[in-house]
């Protein structure tokens, strides 16, 4: 008796705290984004003796790595930059020169939308605001040289900032269409698991009827949500997807993995797996980079970040959706890794707790 009121008093406590906790999760991984752009990772195409590219790293503007043309150009297709900061072949002279031609020094920002839009228009506005600094620096610097003590008006928007966007998104809406399928499909797959659970479930199985109830028939159902969304997502939601033909299966895939998750942790740990699955829905919502890229959050974010499922499904639909790339296979292994991890899971909780209901 006292050890059911014991249990009972911590799953009231835990209940007591999801809001708390969630909340805290969600709003601490967003509370600062415009105070860790430094953390974002952008390719600057090198140039010799360029007071703009010397300032942009003293003052660490963002985590730039210096590249040549192609690599920051592959490494903007590969994600591994959100924006490419590039100069004209006349940048220096043009800026020396300025106060007598007049021709404007152009810095040129190539961004992604498809790759993170809310990511996008932070550093649109950054780059915008470091430029206004920079020309108010180089103009201030005008004034003061003999070369211009003649020459009148002088503009001094010195600098055009030109940003040239890769691939552009349509709407909000398909911007957030990677989290959110990824995310309805987590929670889909809690529902179908705990009506499975409810209705289905049954005692004294064999290992081959245990899966196919417990794990069969929300595969089933999870497929059909999948299929679903993908088919209302874009023939009435109107949300483009670049590569239509591979986000089918991608969809299916995503949901098998989550299915195979979810079951395996509510039927390995009954009751307290239920808690589990809750925790990692709260992890991904704050941690898996589908409002802001992850750089923009904590340490804490960033490092549980490479172990939740949703990374990789929010990864591969950026691709499909957006960023017309079908390079996915990365995503698509580690999301057949934790199908089969939710699998071993399944099978330990069968031998632990099906197999001892037999003996008995």
């Amino acid at each position: 008796m006292k050890k059911r009121k014991i249990t009972f008093l911590f799953v009231i406590l835990c209940m007591a705290l999801i809001p708390v906790i969630y909340s805290s999760l969600f709003l601490g991984a967003l509370m600062d984004p415009y105070g860790k752009v430094s953390k974002l990772p952008v390719a600057v195409v090198s140039t010799t003796n360029n007071p703009v590219q010397s300032a942009i790293h003293s003052q660490s503007l963002f985590d730039s790595k210096v590249e040549t043309p192609q690599q920051a150009q592959n490494a903007l297709k590969n994600g591994k930059v959100y924006a490419i900061i590039e100069f004209d072949k006349d940048f220096n002279q043009d800026l020396t020169h300025y106060p007598l031609t007049k021709k404007h020094p152009e810095v040129k920002l190539i961004t992604s939308e498809g790759l993170g839009y809310t990511t996008t228009k932070i550093l649109k506005n950054t780059m915008f605001a470091f430029i206004t600094k920079m020309n108010q620096s180089i103009y201030q610097q005008y004034l003061q040289s003999s070369k211009i003590n003649s020459i009148q008006p002088l503009d001094p928007e010195v600098l055009q900032l030109k940003n040239i966007e890769t691939h552009a998104v349509p709407n909000n809406g398909t911007a957030m269409a990677p989290y959110i399928f990824s995310l309805t499909l987590f929670v889909g797959g809690i529902f179908v698991s705990q009506f499975v659970m409810r209705v289905f479930s049954r005692k004294n199985l064999s290992l081959k009827k245990y899966w196919l109830i417990e794990f069969g028939i929300p595969l089933l159902i999870g497929m059909i949500q999948a299929i679903l969304l993908f088919v209302i997502g874009s023939s009435l939601l109107k949300i483009h997807m670049d590569q239509p033909l591979a986000v089918i299966p991608f969809f299916v895939l995503v949901s098998a993995s989550f299915t195979s998750i979810i079951v395996g942790l509510n039927k390995l740990i009954p009751g307290i797996g239920s808690l589990l699955v809750l925790l990692i829905t709260m992890l991904q919502t704050s941690s898996s980079g589908g409002t802001y890229a992850i750089q923009l959050s904590g340490s804490f974010f960033q490092t549980i970040n490479s172990y939740l499922p949703m990374t990789y499904s929010i990864n591969g639909f950026k691709k499909l959706i957006s960023l017309n790339n079908l390079n996915v296979s990365s995503d698509v292994a580690v999301l057949l890794a934790f199908l089969l991890i939710g699998q071993l899971v399944l099978f330990w909780a069968y031998r632990k707790n099906e197999r001892r209901i037999q003996e008995v």
